[in-house]
């Protein structure tokens, strides 16, 4: 049984459509919408980490928009959809912040995974980025490319143990700035497309946005 609060709405009737993102550089960048259209109100970006694609999180985008938010999905330049190649580090973080300014008109959520949570560290109240969710947070020495550490509330979801000492996920959060607060469930360990299958880590996150991001709807 679903704890109480949470949606069971069936996620093949949500409303979604292709959405493209066109960067300064030309390369065009592909992904999906759900809910809504970028720049309509408050959305919640989805960011995958290297060598993956959009597909990462499973259904938790459908679940938040579920919820009455704006939802985009994206894939990074050379993976999935997008046009490029792989690339210079600095060129994710780039690509990352211009689809966050194109996405603006409202307060923005951010969810990222792994390696690409060390550009979520330099995006914050600065470019309307209020809330932030990181999974298994990996912070990468090439993705830091000095931008300055900006304010969030943040809440990191790992599997590194309930002490954490010594962990990547310990380095990661004490990298961090601004209110920040920590989930620990093993059973995600697999990666973040078990968020949304875990009940008690999907409440976790539906409770954060609820709290710190208003629904657009």
């Amino acid at each position: 049984m679903l704890p109480p609060g949470l949606l069971t709405v069936p996620m093949a009737a949500l409303p979604r459509s292709a959405i493209e993102f066109e960067l300064g550089s030309g390369v065009m960048l592909r992904g999906m919408s759900f809910g809504g259209a970028a720049g309509q109100g408050n959305v919640i970006v989805f960011v995958h980490d290297l060598d993956r694609d959009l597909d990462e999180f499973g259904s938790l985008p459908d679940v938040l928009a579920a919820l009455g938010y704006n939802v985009v999905v994206f894939d990074l330049p050379g993976h999935g959809l997008s046009d490029g190649d792989d690339g210079e580090a600095f060129e994710y973080g780039s690509a990352v912040r211009e689809v966050v300014a194109q996405c603006g008109g409202g307060r923005i959520g951010l969810v990222a995974s792994g390696r690409l949570a060390t550009v979520a560290a330099s995006l914050g109240d600065k470019d309307g980025v209020v809330a932030q969710v990181l999974i298994g947070p990996i912070l990468d020495p090439e993705l830091d490319d000095g931008s300055v550490r900006a304010h969030a509330v943040r809440m990191v979801l790992h599997w590194d143990g309930p002490h954490m000492v010594g962990t990547e996920t310990q380095r990661f959060f004490s990298h961090l700035i601004g209110e920040k607060m920590l989930v620990f469930n093993a059973s995600i360990a697999e990666g973040a497309h078990m968020v949304p299958l875990v009940p008690t880590v999907q409440a976790h996150v539906e409770l954060f946005f609820k709290r710190y991001l208003i629904r657009s709807s």
